[in-house]
């Protein structure tokens, strides 16, 4: 669909893209072809297509898959894909919120002989896209991979490497799950209405096991949240504040671990936290 399309829809309907809803449609054809070649899709998949709008990207996948499953919040939007849609037995409509649809029964798998492999492709609403992403890394053994499109900010601070700014808690925790890779980024033109900021498009591949061995991954997780919390703070100061240990066992972890005690959160990578936590689990 392009600018004319979608502004026409819209007057038709007496009503404008709803920005509360994150309401910014792909226009440019080009990336569509982007995002089917990065979701390397086959005829076993079943693709989760969050925010499905007006269908473009659904009319462009359905071809190339066994199913899709299009999930649009929006009641408007909803009833122009069932209009588009509803006689095309490959494609499900799910009018509904994506935070609050149950995903076990979601990717429940198909009855054919051959196991479905799920998929998720979505132009995320940027208000709510780390929700989304907790949500789909939380049903990573059933999903497969994800071509997400986000904030350009929040991708980049997703494949960021330890050192700089970008880099925090949540590139430690989607690299825990995933393997993220930037895929394009893109300038407000590429949608209507154009949105303030430049977006990107991220392909999460979803690992057998994580990235890490840890012992107690909710410990994990908070020695990462707390570390970064103050990352301006050294570390050991952080930990410290936080109370996960006396100030001598973080001592003596930092010693032998190697970890020098002036060290800032955002210096030590995954390997560095899941050693440091895994040694707090033990004393």
């Amino acid at each position: 669909m392009n600018h004319q399309q979608i502004r026409a829809f819209f007057a038709l309907n007496h009503t404008r893209p709803k920005k509360q809803l994150g309401q910014n449609f792909l226009v440019n054809p080009e990336v569509l072809k982007i995002i089917l070649e990065a979701g390397e899709l086959s005829d076993v998949d079943t693709v989760i297509e969050i925010g499905a709008g007006l269908g473009c990207l659904t009319d462009a996948v359905v071809g190339h898959v066994e199913r899709v499953i299009a999930v649009e919040v929006d009641e408007l939007l909803y009833n122009a894909l069932v209009a588009q849609f509803s006689t095309n037995s490959r494609v499900q409509l799910l009018n509904a919120d994506i935070l609050k649809v149950e995903f076990d029964s979601l990717l429940a798998d198909g009855k054919g002989s051959v196991p479905t492999t799920f998929k998720v492709i979505a132009n995320l609403p940027y208000s709510i896209t780390t929700p989304i992403l907790w949500k789909l890394l939380a049903h990573r053994k059933q999903i497969h991979s994800c071509v997400l499109m986000m904030q350009k900010e929040v991708a980049e601070r997703i494949v960021a490497g330890p050192g700089g700014k970008d880099y925090g808690a949540l590139t430690i925790g989607v690299t825990y799950y995933a393997e993220a890779m930037l895929i394009a980024t893109l300038s407000p033109e590429n949608f209507y209405p154009a949105p303030k900021v430049d977006s990107a498009l991220l392909k999460l591949t979803m690992r057998e096991k994580p990235k890490v061995a840890v012992e107690d991954e909710e410990l994990f997780f908070k020695v990462v949240r707390t570390a970064f919390r103050t990352r301006r703070k050294m570390l050991k100061n952080a930990l410290v504040r936080g109370r996960f240990a006396p100030d001598a066992v973080l001592t003596t972890a930092f010693s032998a671990l190697n970890i020098a005690p002036q060290r800032r959160a955002e210096t030590l990578d995954i390997t560095e936290f899941a050693a440091l936590a895994n040694f707090l689990y033990r004393h």
